[in-house]
């Protein structure tokens, strides 16, 4: 990440990204850049640096700025706007953010369900979060599904 961006993500979010965070943009696992996200495998759909942990850093930058555009209504009607020290990483490609507090009130990976309007936390690391995504998104996994059909 370029220290142009890492200066335009810390005023957004009001903090540096996490050291671990940066680390894992530095080396950035090799399966996670290559695997596509279709059960098909093609490519219509990108990889899961693409959406899931964002690799680019200037997307990582568009989505936060995104995220932080306008209100979202909650279940009861009153406005919710996203919170400052939420740094979004990757979403899941059906409305819902993936993203990490870097104030570290919150350890871990939250995920944002915005039909809740609400957070959880589903991985307690970054790197508990990318041996999700590689569990996930593994070969294994699809050609498992393959033969459920």
């Amino acid at each position: 990440m370029t220290p142009k961006i890492i200066d335009q993500i810390t005023e957004l979010v009001g903090n540096v990204p996490p050291d671990d965070y940066l680390r894992l943009l530095r080396d950035y696992p090799e399966v996670l850049q290559s695997v596509n996200r279709a059960i098909d495998d093609s490519k219509s759909e990108g990889t899961v640096a693409d959406v899931e942990l964002i690799r680019d850093p200037s997307c990582i930058l568009k989505i936060n700025r995104e995220a932080r555009v306008d209100s979202v209504l909650e279940p009861d009607g009153t406005e919710f706007f996203w919170p400052d020290q939420l740094m979004i990483i990757g979403e899941t490609g059906a409305g819902d953010y993936y993203c990490i507090d870097v104030e570290r009130q919150v350890a871990g990976v939250m995920q944002f369900d915005h039909h809740s309007v609400g957070f959880e936390v589903i991985a307690d690391s970054l790197n508990e979060f990318v041996d999700i995504l590689e569990e996930t998104f593994s070969r294994e996994w699809f050609e498992e599904d393959e033969t459920d059909e």
